[in-house]
């Protein structure tokens, strides 16, 4: 018998015309971190066309690798971009590989900062000392800056990045750090560096470490932990996020990490979860999570759960169930009814803006967006930690 995966479900959705089953898929590739480059490639090319499209698709294409190909997709297009959308597609190259960024200088030259050239240098040609004296700076110029500065944070995993594939970090350095952090309150930029050094190279000997890092109340550790996490694609690790799925004071990150590990058990921990999760909004959270894995066995509870009167505004469950039934090929007495008022709400939304009435509530194509959904202002952050708030 032949065995469905994931990404069999979702491959004849990638590209769809209709907007809300393509916007659902979308969002369920969003942290998953092994979408097939072929089907970037096959999205810019989409977004790139259909300019109704283009936000979306380049916002939920921001942690994906840009390989070559796809590379040439976005500088064939630049030039010719609305300056509205421009930056979204400039965020992309931050996802470019150094050396291949160096191939690529002469086209390249104009979108990204000199000193960036420099770091891409220091990457690719740079000696084990140098790198580690410029991840040192780095360290030092995040630590002291007056606010949260991305564009540094950004540099300094580049360069954590380059430890770990040139093989000049080892356990047990990582052991050191993280043992020093660990008896802090807080964790320091190059514990959290470190956490993210742990996701690339994957050792699951730091799997029950991670996931009591997420009883954790730091924002950016926490992104950094579920992203680790994630990246082991493993029951093991779903087996021991469960106690924190099922606690409301750590359910939204847990919920992100087992959303994303496409596994029968992680379907199975979230139906448990929810069954046990009172607040209204957490249940949407974790139906969320249930529906972006497109498993039959989630439909029950999905179902049950569209039952309920009220809704948060935290999750566009409408579109969402909608999407999983048609996904799933499967019959619901209510699943156009989902769809028209997934519809009429971008309607009314949208003539809301045409005629300059103030609308406090981002959106992509509806005015529901998940907390874990990438914050539609275009700002890099997920919704819960910047427009969300």
């Amino acid at each position: 018998m032949f065995f469905v995966t994931f990404l069999d479900k979702v491959k004849p959705y990638v590209i769809s015309e209709d907007i809300l089953v393509q916007e659902t898929v979308l969002q369920a590739l969003h942290d998953y971190p092994r979408v097939p480059e072929e089907w970037i490639v096959e999205l810019l090319k989409e977004a790139f066309a259909k300019s109704e499209k283009l936000p979306s698709i380049l916002i939920y294409l921001s942690n994906q690798e840009i390989k070559e190909e796809a590379l040439r997709v976005i500088l064939d297009h630049i030039p010719a971009m609305e300056q509205d959308s421009l930056h979204l597609a400039l965020r992309l190259l931050d996802n470019v590989e150094p050396d291949l960024a160096i191939t690529y200088r002469k086209h390249l030259e104009q979108y990204i900062p000199e000193e960036t050239w420099e770091l891409y240098e220091l990457i690719v040609n740079g000696t084990e000392e140098d790198v580690y004296m410029e991840y040192g700076q780095v360290l030092n110029d995040i630590e002291n800056a007056e606010s949260f500065r991305q564009d540094l944070y950004i540099r300094g995993k580049k360069l954590a990045a380059c430890l770990v594939k040139n093989g000049w970090i080892n356990e047990r350095e990582i052991d050191i750090i993280l043992a020093e952090e660990l008896e802090s309150d807080w964790f320091s930029i190059n514990g959290i560096f470190h956490v993210y050094m742990i996701g690339l190279l994957k050792h699951e000997k730091y799997i029950p470490l991670l996931v009591g890092l997420l009883g954790r109340e730091e924002d950016t550790l926490l992104e950094e932990v579920a992203e680790a996490l994630i990246q082991f694609q493993s029951d093991e690790v779903v087996r021991a996020v469960v106690p924190y799925l099922q606690n409301p004071e750590t359910m939204i990150f847990a919920a992100s990490v087992v959303e994303n590990i496409k596994t029968d058990l992680a379907v199975e921990v979230l139906i448990e979860a929810y069954q046990v999760t009172e607040e209204l909004e957490d249940q949407e959270l974790l139906i969320e999570a249930l529906c972006h894995h497109f498993s039959k066995k989630a439909l029950p509870t999905i179902s049950a759960h569209m039952e309920n009167e009220y809704t948060t505004s935290l999750v566009d469950l409408e579109m969402t169930a909608y999407s999983t039934y048609m996904i799933l090929g499967e019959k619901h007495p209510e699943l156009m009814l989902w769809k028209q008022e997934t519809l009429n709400r971008e309607l009314d939304y949208r003539n809301e803006t045409q005629q300059g009435q103030p609308n406090n509530v981002p959106t992509l194509n509806t005015n529901k967006v998940g907390r874990n959904d990438p914050c539609p202002c275009g700002s890099g952050k997920k919704y819960k930690k910047c427009c969300g708030k």
